[in-house]
């Protein structure tokens, strides 16, 4: 009748996409610690750098101040700018009149 939570996922390695069902690598992040999805195969036009620390699968973002894969990294694309549902419920939420500001006094700097 109602849809259940999704379990927050605990370990890193390959599994399976829960919204399409494709092939991912789940890699937690150095920056906020979340574990992520990523797409499997190496693109060298990817903006995640990911590694293996003791069986655990990193990921780092590509920044200005690191900008190239290091030593041991494979770059790869995150899985959200592939998966088909993701991205329409995305765009589905950008949509919703929640997030309308209609009816909101505009503050000195927006008049």
């Amino acid at each position: 009748m109602y849809d259940r939570p999704t379990r927050r996922r605990t370990t890193t390695g390959f599994g399976t996409c829960d919204e399409c069902g494709r092939r991912v690598l789940y890699a937690l992040t150095d920056k906020h610690r979340k574990i992520i999805a990523i797409d499997p195969p190496e693109d060298i036009a990817g903006n995640q750098a990911v590694s293996i620390r003791d069986t655990v699968y990193w990921t780092r973002q590509l920044t200005k101040d690191r900008p190239r894969a290091e030593e041991r990294e494979v770059l790869r694309k995150p899985h959200f700018a592939s998966c088909p549902i993701a991205r329409a419920r995305a765009a589905a939420r950008r949509r919703t009149t929640a997030r309308a500001t209609v009816g909101v006094r505009p503050v000195r700097w927006q008049r």
